[in-house]
C-alpha cells in the first residue's frame, strides 16, 4: 500500500476505527491549513509522546491558538508567533527622545522639532498622558507629511481612541494626499464620520481615495456607492449596476435605478461524468489547491477535469479562479438534500455555504471551522448532542452531516433572529455578539439610513460576512423563484418586529 493510499484510508478510517495518524502520514501531506487540522487531532491523542508532539510541531503551517493549546499540553512549552511590534531597538531609542522631550520644559514645541518619522513614532509610544500634551491645533501640513508614512493610522488610532479633539479636527479636515499610506478601511471610517459631520464634499475625497486602495471589486464598489451617496452623482450607480461583483452595492444601485437584477452565469455540468476527487478528503482539497495556485495549469482545462455532478463545487470554484472572478457563479449543488426546506431556509443555507467554503465539503478554515457549512468543533459538539448523534469532526466532511447540523443550528438562530443579516452575523461572530450589536441601536432611521448602519458594524469580519451572505441570499432567491429586492430588506432594519427578539 502506498503512503498517498495508507493516508486517505487512514483519514477516513479516523472516526471509525479510531486509528491514529503518524508522524510519516502527516509528512506525507502538502504543507497546508489541512494538514494543521491533523496535526492537532494527532497532538490531541492521548498516545501521543511529547517527542511525537514536537516533531509534529515542526510540520505546522500556520500557528493557531487550538494548536497552541495541544502543544503545550503535551510539552509544556508554546509554539512560537509571528508577533509584529516595535522592535527593542525602537522602544530604548524612541523612549529616550521622550524623556529628552519632557525634560525641555515644553513637550508639544519640542517635538515639533522633530522630523516626521520621529514625531509618528514618539506620538506612538508617548503613552496616554503625553499625547494629551499633543492634542494642538496642529499645521496641516504636517499631517500631510504624515500621511506619507503608514504609521499615521496609528496616529489617526490614537486621536480618535483617547478623543484627542484638535487632532481629530484636523485629520478630517484635511483632504488625503496622493499617495497616502492611510488604509483603506480608515479612508472610509474618515468619509462616514465627514457624512456624519454634515461635510459629504470632504466625505467624497476620502471616498475617492479609498476607491484608488480597493483591494478587490466589492471594495471598490462599496467607495463607489459612498461617492454616490456624498454627490449623489448618478455616474457612480451606472457605474455600480455594470459591476461583474454581485454584492450588496450592485443590488442597490439597480433598486435605485429601477432595473431588474441580471441572472448570473451558469455553467453546464457533466452528470455523465464520474468524480476526478473524494470530495469528503481535506488532503486531497489540499493537493488541488496547490495546483489551483501553483500557476501551472491552465486553470480552465483543470476545471473540466472536476465537472461532474458529485464534485460540481470543485469545478466552480477553478472555474471562478480562471476567470479571476470577473465571472461568478451561484451553484446549487446538493439540492436533493435540502429540497423539502422553505424557499427562504434553502436561500439562506446557500448564502452562507457559498461565503464560508464556496461548496467545498473538505473545506477547512485557519481555526480549524470544518466541511462546507464550517462548523467550529465546540458547535460540531454541541449541536452533536443536541440531536443525539455521534457525530466526529470528520463526519462533518459530509455534505449531508454539514446541511443537516446547519439546518439545525439555523432553527435555533431563526428563533432569535428573522432577518438574514442578523442570521448572517450570528452564525459568524455568534448569537451573543449579535445580541449586543442589535441593542446597541445602531441600526435607526435617518439620513444615509439604513445603509450607513451596515458600515458601523464594529466586527470587521462579521461587517464583511453580513454583507457577502446578504448580497448571496438575494440572488439565491432569484434563483429560486421567490425574488426580492435588496432595499426592501435594509428598510427593515429599524423595525424589531420584522427582524430581531432583542429589543
Amino acid at each position: 500500500m502506498s503512503i498517498y493510499k495508507k493516508v486517505v484510508f487512514t483519514i477516513s478510517a479516523l472516526s471509525a476505527f479510531g486509528y491514529s495518524l503518524t508522524i510519516e502520514e502527516l509528512k506525507s501531506m502538502p504543507k497546508s491549513i489541512e494538514r494543521d487540522f491533523y496535526i492537532w487531532k494527532f497532538l490531541k491523542e492521548p498516545n501521543t509522546t511529547k517527542d511525537k508532539a514536537i516533531k509534529a510541531s515542526s510540520l505546522i503551517y500556520h500557528v493557531n491558538g487550538k494548536l497552541d493549546k495541544a502543544y503545550y499540553k503535551k510539552s509544556h512549552k508554546h509554539l512560537p508567533k509571528k508577533v509584529y511590534r516595535a522592535s527593542k531597538e525602537d522602544i530604548l531609542k524612541y523612549s529616550k527622545m521622550i524623556n529628552r522631550l519632557l525634560k525641555s520644559g515644553n513637550f508639544y514645541q519640542s517635538w515639533l522639532k522633530l522630523n516626521s518619522l520621529d514625531k509618528l513614532n514618539t506620538f506612538v509610544l508617548a503613552g496616554t498622558a503625553n499625547r494629551k500634551l499633543l492634542n494642538k491645533k496642529l499645521d496641516s501640513y504636517i499631517y500631510r507629511d504624515f500621511q506619507k508614512n503608514k504609521k499615521v493610522n496609528q496616529f489617526i488610532y490614537r486621536a480618535f481612541r483617547e478623543n484627542l479633539t484638535n487632532l481629530k479636527t484636523l485629520i478630517l479636515d484635511t483632504q488625503p494626499i496622493k499617495g497616502n499610506k492611510i488604509t483603506y478601511r480608515n479612508l472610509m471610517k474618515l468619509g462616514f464620520k465627514n457624512l456624519l459631520r454634515k461635510k459629504p464634499n470632504m466625505a467624497s475625497w476620502f471616498f475617492e481615495s479609498a476607491r484608488a486602495k480597493a483591494k478587490n471589486r466589492f471594495y471598490a464598489d462599496n467607495s463607489l456607492f459612498w461617492l454616490y451617496m456624498a454627490t449623489k452623482n448618478s455616474i457612480y450607480l451606472k457605474k455600480l449596476a455594470n459591476s461583474y461583483d454581485y454584492n450588496i452595492y450592485k443590488l442597490i444601485a439597480l433598486d435605485f435605478l429601477n432595473r431588474d437584477y441580471p441572472a448570473p452565469p451558469s455553467s453546464t455540468i457533466n452528470i455523465n461524468r464520474e468524480s476526478k476527487i473524494d470530495i469528503t478528503n481535506p488532503i486531497e482539497w489540499a493537493k488541488l489547491k496547490k495546483k489551483i495556485f501553483s500557476n501551472k495549469y491552465n486553470l480552465f482545462k483543470l476545471a473540466q477535469e472536476y465537472n461532474s455532478l458529485k464534485s460540481s463545487s470543485f469545478y466552480y470554484y477553478i472555474l471562478n479562479k480562471a476567470y479571476k472572478d470577473t465571472k461568478q457563479y451561484f451553484p446549487m449543488p446538493y439540492r436533493n438534500l435540502i429540497y423539502s426546506y422553505p424557499v427562504d431556509r434553502q436561500a439562506l443555507i446557500y448564502a452562507i455555504a457559498r461565503q464560508e467554503s464556496r461548496f467545498i465539503p473538505s473545506s477547512v478554515s485557519s481555526s480549524f471551522a470544518v466541511g462546507m457549512m464550517q462548523f467550529m468543533p465546540f458547535l460540531v459538539k454541541h449541536i452533536s448532542k443536541q440531536r443525539g448523534e455521534n457525530i466526529s469532526l470528520d463526519d462533518m466532511f459530509k455534505p449531508a452531516v454539514s446541511l443537516r447540523f446547519a439546518n439545525t443550528h439555523l432553527n435555533y438562530l431563526n428563533k432569535h433572529l428573522y432577518h438574514p443579516l442578523f442570521v448572517a452575523y450570528a452564525y459568524n461572530a455568534g448569537i451573543g455578539y449579535t445580541r449586543r450589536l442589535i441593542r446597541k441601536n445602531i441600526f435607526k432611521s435617518g439620513k444615509y439610513e439604513p445603509y450607513i448602519s451596515l458600515e458601523m458594524v464594529d466586527n470587521d469580519e462579521a461587517r464583511y460576512y453580513g454583507k457577502r451572505v446578504l448580497g448571496n441570499y438575494i440572488i439565491y432567491k432569484k434563483l429560486l423563484g421567490s425574488p426580492v429586492k435588496i432595499t426592501t430588506l435594509l428598510n427593515q432594519l429599524d423595525k424589531p418586529e420584522l427582524t430581531d427578539r432583542f429589543r
